[in-house]
Order: C-alpha cells, then sequence, then structure tokens
C-alpha cells in the first residue's frame, strides 16, 4: 500500500511539473560577434552555428542583445538569423526590422514563440542550428553585414513525454525497491 501511495504522490508531483513547464526551462547563449551574413536563406556561403540541447526539447523564446553593420547599400531590416531543428521546424529573426537603411545597429529585445506561434521542437539529434543570412542578397558571393557583438538568448522546455518517461523510471525504480525488500 506504501508502494501506491508513493506512486501516486510521484505521478502527482510528475504532473505538477508538466503543468508548469517553465519551471524546468533551461536557456542557452551564442555569442554573434564576428559572424558575416552573405547571402539568402540556405546559401551555402552563409556562416552557420549549432548548440546540442536535448532532443525534443520546446524551443519557446529567444531574446538578443546585438550590433551589426551593413556593407555597402545592404540594409539593417535585412539581416536575419534562422534558428531551427534541421529539418522543417524553426523561425527566423530580425532584429533591425524597419531599419531600411545601410549603416550600424543595435539591437536587443525577445520574443515569446508560443504567443507568436512560431515554438518548435528539435529532433533526434537534440541540435539547435542557426544559420546568418541576409533577407535580400545585394551582394552576390560577398558579405552583405557582419555581426558586431551580442549574444542570442534561446529559451527551450523538455518534452511533456520526457516527463512521462521519467514518472515511469521513477514507478519502475519504486516497484523494483519493493520487490527486493520482500
Amino acid at each position: 500500500m506504501n508502494l501506491l501511495k508513493r506512486s501516486a504522490i510521484g505521478a502527482s508531483l510528475v504532473a505538477a511539473a508538466m503543468m508548469a513547464g517553465t519551471a524546468h526551462a533551461g536557456t542557452v547563449t551564442l555569442s554573434v560577434g564576428g559572424i558575416a551574413s552573405n547571402g539568402a536563406l540556405g546559401d551555402p556561403t552563409n556562416e552557420t552555428r549549432y548548440i546540442d540541447i536535448l532532443a525534443g526539447v520546446q524551443i519557446t523564446n529567444i531574446s538578443w542583445n546585438v550590433s551589426f553593420a551593413t556593407e555597402g547599400s545592404s540594409w539593417l531590416s535585412e539581416i536575419g538569423v534562422d534558428l531551427n531543428n534541421g529539418a522543417a521546424g524553426g523561425v527566423s529573426l530580425f532584429a533591425g526590422i524597419g531599419d531600411d537603411f545601410a549603416g550600424t545597429g543595435s539591437y536587443s529585445g525577445s520574443a515569446d514563440l508560443i504567443a507568436l506561434g512560431a515554438d518548435f521542437f528539435l529532433d533526434s539529434t537534440g541540435r539547435l542550428n542557426f544559420e546568418f543570412f541576409e533577407y535580400f542578397d545585394d551582394f552576390v558571393g560577398a558579405t552583405d553585414a557582419t555581426w558586431l557583438s551580442g549574444d542570442l538568448t534561446v529559451t527551450y522546455v523538455p518534452e511533456p513525454a520526457t516527463f512521462g518517461l521519467a514518472a515511469l523510471a521513477l514507478l519502475g525504480a519504486g516497484a523494483t525497491t519493493r520487490r527486493r525488500k520482500s
């Protein structure tokens, strides 16, 4: 009977954790200083970075505090970074949106991807990819802009199935302990 009570308490705690979601949120940060934006999204000359997080996590928020400079007539509003899971899921950020002129700009802010309907899950590799690109490639084969400094910070939460598996593991461990005591 004690095992049943402990299992029920454990299942309740796991359910509460699943509902809280953000209680188990994590963050990762990517420094962007010195990264070039070269071509349109998917151009093989674009610089890419990645961070290994965990398989199946949900990407829920992005915040930025960045500075970048354009080359020639390329606009600040065209400088982008695409965050993706290596497949169909992802979101693009244009920190300088609305600044339709060349020069240097500094931007900060954040976006709740869930509220925007732009949240996504990482695939089985657990890798979050960042592709730095230009919305409009002004100088084909050359750099259109350079990210001078700053950080991109991404918030993630484990998928609900992860909590379910953890609950099953706890229940299994409790049952095994009970059998050993008998």
